[in-house]
């Protein structure tokens, strides 16, 4: 199976990624149609809905597979979050500046347009978020939700240095095998975030992977396929 991810990952991750996961990984290079925070993000530029990938028809990576979005990618808001969707189950979240090509899909809309960005989906009925107002629709959809908002979550800028611009859960974190993967060392959130992202895994069974001694770095998570 391949990750599609920011090539700005670290030789840490990466490893894990390939050898423990057996993912190939596929590095999504820097892009000048959006801010350097966003631009390696597979949440910016590809959206997983039913199993089949979306993305921009400006997207770094295209594969013969991939269903081309009728809207490009621009720099400013809200033209960078066209692809910003999330599936939890068979609920799709997002907004209405989704792409026209994958708004039909969407039952259950928000005001955030960095849906994906806010939401780390942990099984087939629940997720964490960093968004309160997520939190509170999705709750309305009986789905099970942790808040979770964190100032240790970081983004990069084009040299790799952190930014001043704030990171997210869902960006910082995804899910394959079983494994709940934080992009980072865990330890670096506050313990009241900490400790209820461990409680979630727990309910759920996920096991943690951590990098110790890595700031948590929010890549705009994973796409796997």
């Amino acid at each position: 199976m391949n990750i599609l991810i920011d090539e700005r990952i670290r030789n840490k991750e990466e490893d894990f990624l390939k050898n423990e996961l057996n993912l190939n990984v596929e590095k999504i290079r820097l892009s000048s149609f959006v801010y350097p925070e966003i631009s390696g993000h597979s949440d910016i530029f590809y959206a997983k809905i039913n199993n089949k990938i979306y993305c921009s028809p400006n997207a770094p990576i295209k594969n013969p597979s991939f269903i081309i979005g009728k809207e490009e990618v621009k720099n400013t808001y809200p033209d960078d979050v066209k692809y910003n969707i999330c599936q939890i189950g068979n609920n799709i979240i997002g907004s209405k500046y989704a792409d026209k090509e994958i708004i039909k899909y969407i039952n259950i809309f928000v005001k955030q347009g960095y849906a994906k960005c806010n939401i780390s989906v942990t099984g087939s009925n629940s997720c964490l978020t960093s968004d309160i107002g997520i939190y509170k629709e999705l709750i309305k959809h009986n789905i099970d939700v942790t808040y979770i908002d964190d100032d240790n979550i970081h983004l990069l800028d084009k040299n790799n240095n952190i930014s001043k611009m704030k990171g997210f859960i869902g960006g910082a974190s995804f899910v394959f095998n079983n494994y709940f993967v934080v992009f980072g060392d865990i330890n670096n959130l506050e313990e009241e975030n900490k400790e209820k992202i461990l409680n979630h895994l727990e309910k759920y069974k996920l096991k943690l992977k951590t990098f110790e001694g890595l700031d948590i770095i929010d890549y705009g998570g994973a796409i796997i396929y």
